[in-house]
Formats: C-alpha cells, sequence, structure tokens
C-alpha cells in the first residue's frame, strides 16, 4: 500500500515539474483547468505594483478558467518581472513556491521595500493548475511559529 502511494506520489512529482519546467511555453488554456480557482491575497500596495486589475482592493477570488486568465493577463508580466522565487516545495501534485516580489519602480530606488510572497498550486491528474493562490506572507508569525516549535523540541530534548 504504502509503495503504490509512493509511486503515485513520485508520478505526480514528475508530473508537476514537467509543467514548472514548460510554463514560459505553454499557453493559459493548457495551465489552467476548466474551473481553476485563483486567489489573490496580496494586500493593495503589492496589487498596485501588479498594476492589477481596477477596484482589486488586495483580496479577490474568481473561479473558471476564463475569468481566471482575466486576472492573470492584467499582473503576468509584472508578476513575472518581480518575483524572486528562493525555494520550490512540491509534493505530489502540490507546489508552493516562496520569494519575494519587488515592485516595478526597485530600479528607480533600490531601497523600495519588497514583500515576501507564497504561490501556492494544486494540480489536477491531468497537470493543469485547478487551484492557485498568491498571497503576501506576513513573516513575524511564521517566524515566531517556528522558534517556538525550536524551543518546545528542545525543552522536550
Amino acid at each position: 500500500m504504502r509503495q503504490m502511494e509512493a509511486e503515485g506520489l513520485a508520478r505526480a512529482r514528475e508530473t508537476v515539474q514537467m509543467v514548472l519546467r514548460d510554463w514560459d511555453w505553454m499557453t493559459w488554456n493548457q495551465r489552467l483547468a476548466d474551473d481553476v480557482v485563483l486567489s489573490l491575497r496580496l494586500g493593495t500596495p503589492a496589487i498596485n505594483w501588479l498594476g492589477g486589475p481596477r477596484g482589486v482592493t488586495g483580496h479577490l477570488q474568481v473561479t473558471g478558467r476564463e475569468e481566471a486568465k482575466r486576472v492573470l493577463k492584467s499582473i503576468y508580466r509584472d508578476l513575472r518581472n518581480g518575483l524572486s522565487v528562493t525555494t520550490e516545495i512540491i509534493r505530489g501534485h502540490d507546489v508552493m513556491l516562496l520569494g519575494t516580489l519587488a515592485p516595478r519602480s526597485i530600479m528607480e530606488n533600490p531601497n523600495a521595500p519588497s514583500v515576501p510572497i507564497v504561490l501556492y498550486l494544486a494540480f489536477n491528474d491531468d497537470g493543469r493548475v485547478k487551484k492557485l493562490t498568491i498571497t503576501a506572507v506576513d513573516l513575524h508569525p511564521l517566524a515566531n511559529a517556528i522558534r517556538e516549535a525550536i524551543e518546545g523540541t528542545l525543552r522536550a530534548a
């Protein structure tokens, strides 16, 4: 049973890695599932940096390929140019890309703040994205949780 699960995870990982490798060469129709759910949780400054859809205040969720394509097309160039991925975590059909998002003005002002960001992608069996969440991350609670977990482990030892 465990071997079958491990083999399934390995196949899923291979599919996901192939899609990520070929991402730039694929169309949105090839990348996205028909029923994809796209969530943006970036905060207003990051949405503004990306030149996002008018009226978006930092949180947006859309369902369906056509709606997701509309939103992604409006932010993709700036997201692609401003995103620096530092870590890639893949488990089965799930992927987390961790990094920072720098504003377009970073060339003009190197001291402009960047935003820690996480992209979560869930792929279906066909290798299409069924869920895409792009979110800005407040690192303070995450750092505190890691510190507390380490301190708890040290106290238990």
